[in-house]
């Protein structure tokens, strides 16, 4: 972490810090201590690879705006008001949290965020529970306790009838204690996660599963077939022509589609990765939007859809009308946008931007499935002539 060089900010009890970003951009935060304590608030400000003159131009319009923050918040500090003490004292508290009370609060941002299935965080509760490990305090958790949390999934947790975890299952736990404190780090309670000091040797990683997808011809089945519930059909064939997660399918609301001329455009903010994503629509993706009827830019486009175990259930039923055999799911319409594109000619930068990747290597695995497929029509082929 940097200062931003200032020589005002060198002995300030309020500091401009950068913090790494995966995607290569660098989150801009305000580091307070104040009476002894320590507390953070990231401004949502970025800067980015400079590659020209605009991104040079919005990086200092970046650090500009941040530097007004942090002399606003030393104007607050220097009145020493009551209600200044008050809001500097219930800031640094946030950072006091046990990891149950953090956990609960994270619970609560996760469900108005548009997850339904919450059920994960309770499993983690009570594995931090069997640990006696719930009042740790959050801004204590170290490398060290999280190699104790991973052998505790591994060799020290047992379900009801007795048994060790399956690495499938320790996988997932450890995934969400890792979006925990991702999300911990986002607001400003803790300066990073801890989870990431860890060696891929000291993780669990997990065997790729077989990416289920549907082929045209499938996706061209189920247009064909009528689905007891319409709004899952209209949302699942959208998001076959759009790569939108279920959670983000979810929360779309009209305001998020424009129309400029003849060029439809949908942006997001994605659940998982809570990055921008900007995604054109196509007539095809357009065909499956439900009629708006005077909808105001608040409303959601598909409203109220069930619970995930509901709407899997639904396509269980529809795809097997339509005599399509695989596993299908809501996920499955992202695997289908991915390899679709890919088989009609788009290249892989391309289809990682619209998916919303960080990463190029995230978006590989489509490629791999789609030469894979053309290395069984070659066999195909060649055993005409054995």
């Amino acid at each position: 972490m940097a200062d931003n060089g200032n020589k005002d900010t060198q002995k300030s009890p309020i500091k401009i810090r950068l913090k790494a970003m995966k995607n290569g951009y660098q989150s801009i935060y305000l580091d307070c201590y104040y009476n002894g304590r320590r507390s953070y608030e990231y401004l949502k400000l970025y800067l980015v690879p400079e590659t020209d003159d605009k991104t040079a131009r919005q990086n200092v319009a970046a650090m500009r705006k941040a530097e007004a923050a942090l002399k606003a918040r030393l104007r607050e500090l220097k009145k020493l008001s009551p209600s200044n003490k008050r809001l500097i004292s219930e800031n640094a508290q946030q950072t006091d949290l046990t990891l149950s009370e953090w956990l609960a609060r994270f619970k609560n941002i996760q469900r108005n965020r548009g997850v339904k299935d919450l059920h994960a965080i309770d499993r983690l509760c009570s594995i931090f529970a069997g640990m006696g490990n719930s009042d740790v305090r959050l801004n204590t958790i170290d490398k060290d306790f999280c190699l104790s949390f991973m052998k505790y999934l591994k060799t020290g947790y047992k379900t009801a009838d007795g048994r060790l975890l399956k690495s499938k299952t320790v996988f997932n736990r450890q995934c969400t204690l890792v979006t925990a404190l991702n999300v911990a780090v986002r607001e400003g309670l803790i300066p990073s996660n801890p989870m990431d000091k860890l060696s891929r040797h000291e993780r669990v990683k997990t065997n790729r599963g077989k990416r289920e997808y549907l082929t045209i011809d499938e996706v061209k089945a189920l247009v064909a077939t009528p689905c007891k519930r319409e709004d899952i059909k209209y949302s699942y064939l959208f998001a076959c022509n759009c790569g939108l997660r279920l959670g983000d399918v979810r929360k779309l609301k009209w305001g998020d589609i424009t129309k400029d001329g003849n060029r439809w455009m949908l942006s997001v903010l994605m659940n998982k990765s809570e990055k921008p994503v900007h995604i054109p629509l196509g007539v095809q993706a357009r065909r499956w939007l439900p009629k708006r009827k005077g909808a105001d830019a608040g409303s959601l486009v598909f409203g109220e859809l069930p619970r995930d175990t509901h709407i899997n259930a639904h396509l269980k039923t529809w795809t097997a009308k339509a005599g399509i055999t695989k596993a299908v799911t809501y996920h499955t319409s992202r695997h289908t946008f991915a390899t679709m594109l890919l088989t009609l000619g788009a290249d892989l930068y391309t289809v990682s931007k619209l998916l919303g990747h960080s990463q190029i290597k995230n978006t590989q695995i489509y490629a791999e499935i789609i030469s894979r497929r053309k290395d069984e029509a070659v066999n195909l082929a060649d055993k005409i002539f054995d």
